[in-house]
């Protein structure tokens, strides 16, 4: 009996090792290194924090790859990029020549957020291909190839390079050297030279043509300026209010039926009240953080997988002088990680609609 339980105990902490390595815990945005164990077979899930959702940027990301000598397939929202191959070598029993049909399809899964998937078949599902030595290791390098070769021949690596722009404010330079470093190897790369680049905007605002009109030109009545510079800004983060001192968690989950709507920043909402800098309140509507008792540790930003959040300088604020912005709120998928991680329990996810 006590051989038995052990042995139960094993098969648990088995399944707890795999348990923790779930995609979802992972920090990095582009998880390029993990390799998961899945029903005999190994499943690879890459998240790339950028939107593909138009059928123009899935045709021209299948017609970037034609070139690659990949065969690619499409249905529905995916891509289907296959790399086939001969795998030769000699029976060890017979001592004949023997050779094996192999294949890796790597899955791209377009949406608010793009899922590269990729699963290693056991062997066996190819045949009684016994002599093949190294075959998961060889399997998964041919996947990474593909996988490098997407990200940096396609529309997903033009996507990628402004993400890097916006969210890491880096030169073209600087995120296109990133980009290269992300993709070591990628097949038949294309050129990414910055200069080339710049002349290829040049030439499509050129190639517009202007239109002519005998409509005599109206001078536009004069409007007042905004409240500040940025989309739907309606907030300012300066001003009298630093009488305040910082306040404990947790963040009231029914506020939304206790606050109200104040004002926005970059179009995010703010839930009052609002006297800045000492009194900011609520931010954001799905992903809703009190920014009167975050104290900018920064767990959340490191626990998103899809790169929700941004620094945002708050001066004079009592708990802390900066604070996660929830500048890519539609990019939520509601895996829960900030709000688990938060020390001092500021975040609160809301589902749509909630």
């Amino acid at each position: 009996m006590i051989e038995i339980l052990l042995a139960h105990a094993q098969i648990i902490w088995n399944m707890s090792a795999l348990l923790k390595d779930r995609v979802w815990v992972m920090l990095s945005e582009v998880a390029k290194r993990g390799v998961y164990p899945l029903h005999g077979s190994r499943l690879g899930i890459f998240r790339i924090p950028v939107e593909i959702t138009e059928l123009s940027d899935t045709t021209a990301i299948i017609n970037s790859l034609k070139s690659s000598g990949f065969k690619i397939d499409s249905y529905a929202d995916r891509i289907y990029v296959t790399d086939r191959w001969i795998e030769t070598g000699v029976d060890a029993i017979t001592q004949k020549d023997v050779e094996a049909n192999l294949e890796i399809t790597v899955e791209i899964v377009t949406g608010d957020v793009v899922d590269i998937i990729y699963q290693i078949k056991p062997v066996e599902y190819f045949g009684d291909h016994y002599w093949i030595k190294n075959y998961r290791q060889k399997t998964d390098g041919r996947a990474k190839v593909i996988i490098d070769t997407i990200i940096w021949n396609s529309k997903i690596g033009d996507k990628l390079l402004d993400h890097y722009k916006k969210s890491q404010k880096l030169s073209t330079e600087d995120s296109i050297k990133k980009l290269d470093e992300l993709t070591p190897l990628k097949k038949k790369p294309v050129p990414r030279d910055p200069a080339l680049a710049q002349d290829a905007k040049s030439q499509v605002n050129l190639s517009q043509p202007k239109i002519q009109t005998d409509t005599p030109s109206i001078t536009p009545p004069p409007q007042a300026p905004p409240a500040m510079t940025g989309g739907d800004t309606t907030i300012s983060l300066t001003g009298t209010g630093d009488s305040y001192s910082k306040i404990e968690g947790p963040i009231d989950p029914e506020f939304k039926s206790k606050r109200q709507v104040t004002g926005a920043f970059q179009g995010i909402k703010v839930w009052g009240p609002v006297d800045p800098p000492g009194q900011l309140g609520i931010w954001g509507t799905e992903v809703t953080v009190d920014f009167d008792i975050c104290v900018a540790d920064g767990a959340c930003i490191e626990a998103c997988p899809v790169n929700v959040y941004e620094w945002l300088d708050t001066p004079g604020h009592p708990a802390s002088e900066k604070k996660p912005f929830m500048i890519r709120e539609k990019d939520c998928i509601f895996c829960m990680a900030c709000e688990n991680v938060c020390p001092p329990q500021c975040v609160k996810i809301f589902q749509k609609g909630q």
